[in-house]
């Protein structure tokens, strides 16, 4: 597997970086869907990217070479449908690009109540491992995400997910005041789509009908069910999720 590594493209066994596309070391990162050869979002990822680095004292690389990393290396190793890591460390810029499996299943999720299992994060760090390690702790119990709660019992987002519950016929989102990381697809839903911003307490999350899944992969994926209660997918369903992918917008780089 080719990766882009500062100022070139490096196999990545010689550059420390794992086949699951994490690299040694600490830094920021953005993951970014692509879609033959196009990027969904840069923009706001880098915005959101340049903000991390603020935050944790990183210098980004300059605009352009950032933009000639992506262009290499989606040639390098190109997927119709991929999964593009930006990393930034204090002496790394590092970009991996692997094949990403779309999810058309919707989605079983489960409530954690216990808000020492998951602290709320600000900006996107790694390692990474233990959101990962939540999510794997989810899928074994049967659960494809969860869905965690904080000292106040309030809905934040899930292990690497944000959400979009239905309650009362309105749709809404988490305020990031609950402990939400300020995902890019949640700003898009939001800004774009008419999604609401509410503060979501336990007893609201009891009366949702219907809910997505929200990411920069995902887009938008139905919710089947919250801890066995089925959750509807209907025609409203079917016209948000529609808006939410005609809305997330893509281009290329080159």
């Amino acid at each position: 597997m080719q990766i882009w590594l500062n100022d070139g493209l490096v196999a990545a066994a010689s550059a420390g970086v794992a086949l699951d596309g994490w690299p040694d070391g600490e830094g920021i990162f953005e993951t970014i869907k692509t879609e033959n050869g196009e990027i969904f979002e840069l923009g706001r990822h880098m915005r959101r990217a340049i903000d991390a680095a603020a935050q944790k004292n990183i210098k980004l690389p300059d605009e352009d070479l950032i933009r000639v990393a992506i262009s290499k290396l989606l040639a390098a190793e190109p997927h119709t449908v991929g999964r593009l890591r930006l990393l930034f460390s204090s002496d790394r810029f590092v970009a991996v690009h692997q094949l990403y499996e779309e999810i058309t299943t919707p989605a079983k999720l489960t409530v954690i109540t216990d808000p020492s299992e998951v602290a709320g994060i600000s900006i996107k760090t790694f390692p990474y491992q233990h959101r990962l390690s939540l999510l794997a702790k989810a899928q074994a119990l049967g659960f494809d995400e969860i869905i965690c709660l904080n000292s106040d019992l309030e809905v934040t987002e899930g292990a690497v997910s944000n959400f979009i519950f239905r309650i009362g016929g309105t749709w809404v989102t988490p305020p990031l005041s609950s402990g939400v990381l300020p995902g890019v697809q949640r700003g898009i839903v939001i800004e774009r789509c008419g999604v609401g911003v509410q503060l979501i307490s336990k007893a609201d999350l009891v009366r949702a009908d219907a809910a997505f899944v929200i990411s920069s992969l995902k887009l938008a994926l139905s919710v089947a069910e919250i801890d066995g209660v089925a959750m509807k997918i209907d025609e409203d369903c079917a016209a948000l999720e529609a808006n939410i992918r005609a809305k997330t917008l893509k281009h290329s780089v080159g």
